[in-house]
């Protein structure tokens, strides 16, 4: 008996150092995980590596991620959150600055204002209950190419270096994600031609063929995939879609698109409808101000994507490109509660009924617009040979998908949540039409994704988290990445 009470004794000891926190990190039965990232001599060694077989990388944010300053009177139109600025940039005065002109017989790319993109919004200063809250835009993600040996144009460090490789594009987010594409090209070019000339300085190399990558966030993959797709070509004014060239492509090795609505996010509709609150508080940016933004509609869900917008009865799906139904809902522009914001949008028009009638013309041009811009999205279609697409998406948090609008107290409320980052769908980044109309085992997108690695991280934790950064160099320092699924 004693002899048996020992043993036991024995084989306990044993199992409880196996599965004890105790039990060293290189043993087989350590169980221990890490999020630091570790960096081995052979990765180094590629840091440090200047020459034409790096590609230089772009980076381009997401929406509301690039500063906008007005040209005419140099304000901050967006960028600052803090104190006083919290308050005059949600002023009366601001919200027109903000807001895009709504002219009647111009197209949307033929409206203009005076407000320009000045820089990536690297840091976002927020005040909550008083106190000033610092958070990392795209400056985690910035400092993480830098220590991979890019040279980023916003280093501190910059000047020291022979020539840049690292550019973030700053673009105004507020205007048509085609317009911006068409932007991005002129960027591409004018930094080819940087490149150019240095690497003829530096190596004795003539005009060589400098292809990018590019690590796009949220609204900028939507940016980066139509330029690979269309390059600056436009959409045609008939309606049409444009030729599928793929002459972007032609300037790109690899296309890093992260957290990407490619098949729209729920709350770029609600946000339309019921207005958005930026940060804890600030007051509510109205639906009239964010309804001139052609991009919201353009990520609005796509239809068949299975993000729903459903009336109050829950059976029936609304066409949300149909300006009818807009009209009838009174959604956004169209509420007449938001008159009183359109009077201070358009201080020059007298009348109510002028003033009603310029924001549904606007209103019919943004989703007429958007229709034409996500069908040329979707259509099915594999890059050209030697530039890949790689997919990072959060699949972690519990983000809204489905919603009802009860049309009794015109509210609208979310019925149904799946898997995503809080704010886009892991079935949205991937655009997988996987069981649309009939169950299918498999993954099916219209995007001939290279790679797809899934992480537990929101929309804007993704761009800092470790797992991500290391994938993300391990990706863009991978000669000819194999299609994978992490």
């Amino acid at each position: 008996m004693l002899k048996s009470k020992k043993i036991f004794c024995y084989a306990l000891s044993i199992v409880t150092f196996v599965f004890s926190g105790c039990s060293a990190t290189g043993s087989y039965n350590s169980f221990k995980t890490d999020r630091k990232i570790l960096i081995s001599d052979q990765a180094r060694r590629a840091f440090q590596y200047e020459g034409l077989e790096r590609h230089p990388v772009i980076v381009i944010p997401g929406i509301f991620g690039s500063r906008l300053v007005d040209s005419a009177s140099q304000r901050i139109v967006w960028g600052l959150f803090t104190g006083k600025e919290m308050i005059e940039n949600f002023s009366t005065n601001q919200m027109r600055l903000l807001s895009l002109p709504m002219t009647e017989g111009k197209s949307l790319n033929e409206l203009r204002d005076t407000v320009l993109p000045a820089g990536v919004l690297e840091t976002v200063k927020v005040r909550l209950l008083g106190l000033p809250i610092h958070m990392n835009g795209y400056k985690d993600m910035i400092n993480a190419l830098e220590f991979a040996g890019y040279h980023c144009e916003t280093s501190e460090n910059s000047a020291d270096k022979e020539y840049e490789t690292c550019f973030t594009f700053g673009y105004d987010w507020r205007r048509d994600i085609v317009d911006t594409a068409q932007k991005l090209d002129a960027f591409i070019q004018e930094k080819k031609k940087y490149l150019q000339k240095k690497y003829k300085e530096l190596y004795g190399v003539k005009d060589y063929d400098v292809k990018f990558d590019i690590v796009a966030h949220s609204m900028g993959g939507l940016i980066a995939r139509y330029y690979l797709r269309y390059g600056g070509e436009d959409l045609p004014q008939d309606g049409s879609l444009p030729p599928l060239t793929w002459r972007g492509a032609k300037n790109v090795h690899k296309a890093v698109i992260v957290g990407t609505p490619n098949a729209g996010y729920l709350d770029a509709f609600t946000e339309l409808v019921e207005g958005m609150v930026f940060a804890p508080g600030a007051p509510k940016i109205q639906p009239a101000v964010l309804g001139t933004f052609p991009s919201l509609y353009e990520m609005m869900p796509l239809p068949d994507s299975g993000m729903v917008v459903k009336a109050r009865n829950g059976n029936e799906k609304m066409d949300l490109y149909d300006p009818e139904l807009w009209l009838n809902m009174k959604w956004g522009l169209t509420d007449p509660k938001q008159d009183k914001v359109l009077e201070k949008l358009l201080p020059g028009v007298k009348s109510t009924e002028k003033r009603r009638e310029i924001a549904i013309d606007h209103l019919k041009k943004c989703l007429k617009r958007a229709h034409q811009f996500t069908d040329a999205m979707r259509v099915d279609a594999a890059p050209l040979q030697g530039t890949t697409l790689h997919l990072f998406l959060g699949e972690s948090i519990l983000t809204n998908a489905i919603a009802s609008f009860d049309e009794k107290t015109r509210k609208l409320k979310v019925i149904k949540q799946l898997p995503g980052d809080g704010k886009v769908t892991a079935s949205s980044a991937l655009f997988n039409e996987r069981g649309v109309g009939a169950p299918w085992p498999f993954m099916k997108s219209p995007i001939h994704w290279s790679s797809v690695t899934i992480l537990f991280a929101a929309h804007m934790g993704i761009t800092n988290d470790p797992v991500f950064v290391s994938n993300m160099l391990y990706t863009l320092f991978l000669d000819n990445p194999g299609s994978s699924v992490t």
